[in-house]
């Protein structure tokens, strides 16, 4: 029986030896000016990419006839500038995990940013029902995904803000088209409350993680890695059935209840990483 638990842990959290390291999230360091060369990094990276993206808004606007081109224009321009704002608010943390300053945001950190800029499009192509594009462009987001990833590790980029700012990236993507999914009427309600726990779940808890532990272990784990890449691949078939073949009712059934299992699975996963979480010891370091 231990040795089952222990395989489900593992399943759960990873190997205690991953070298991903786990740091202090120090609120005290929130909104300081201690990487200058960071921030104007930061704010320049931030500034090509909302300009790159004004030029897709145009092609976007103009392929649906400008349909309420200005209320989306305001919250994609609202959404980037929010997303900025609290980049530059922790660039104090744009430094490599065994804390030495990084004066260039970099390309990981600049693709995590683009994928973040890029959700209100793909927001706004499915609730306008065009769900061909919305699949090619869901595809090449989850696609960035992993590249970051790799790029992160293959060239030693790896930085403490990149570490937590791409699962905050992947969390409100995945909360964003899963909500706009449901009310374009493709996913239930039942995907919904789930998104929506785990979304709850994965941001009330690991703040009040943090306050009372001190530290939360951020780090890809097999049972995640495994759940996530499924759930894309079956959210990208459900969008690119409903594009291509929308006549295919069994299909779209079978691809909703595969979505329902695996946010399911994935709900208990992140129940599963706040166990053990709560188990570690406490380790209340002051700032």
């Amino acid at each position: 029986m231990r040795r089952w638990l222990g395989r489900i842990c593992w399943l759960a959290s990873g190997p205690d030896a991953d070298p991903n390291v786990a740091f202090d999230w120090v609120s005290g360091r929130v909104g300081s000016r201690q990487n200058p060369d960071g921030m104007r990094s930061v704010l320049h990276t931030g500034v090509a990419l909302a300009a790159a993206g004004a030029l897709l808004d145009l092609l976007l606007l103009a392929r649906h006839d400008w349909v309420q081109w200005a209320l989306f224009a305001f919250l994609h321009l609202a959404w980037v500038v929010a997303i900025l704002v609290l980049t530059v608010l922790n660039v104090g943390f744009l430094e490599s995990p065994e804390g030495k300053p990084l004066h260039s945001v970099g390309g990981p950190n600049t693709l995590t940013l683009a994928r973040g800029f890029l959700i209100p499009v793909l927001v706004y192509l499915i609730l306008r029902h065009d769900y061909g594009a919305a699949a090619l462009g869901y595809a090449l987001v989850t696609s960035s995904d992993a590249i970051d990833g790799w790029w992160a590790r293959r060239y030693e980029a790896r930085s403490k803000l990149g570490i937590v700012l791409d699962p905050v990236i992947d969390l409100l993507l995945h909360l964003a088209v899963f909500v706009a999914l449901f009310a374009a009427g493709l996913l239930g309600r039942l995907a919904l409350a789930l998104i929506l726990v785990r979304s709850g779940l994965l941001a009330v808890g690991t703040g009040g993680l943090h306050w009372w532990k001190g530290r939360v272990r951020i780090q890809p784990t097999p049972l995640g890695k495994c759940t996530g890449l499924l759930l894309a691949l079956a959210t990208l078939a459900l969008l690119a059935v409903a594009g291509y073949a929308p006549g295919r009712a069994g299909a779209l059934s079978a691809l909703r209840l595969a979505v329902d299992v695996l946010l399911t699975l994935s709900v208990l996963h992140v129940l599963a990483i706040g166990a053990i979480n709560l188990s570690r010891p406490t380790d209340r370091r002051a700032p």
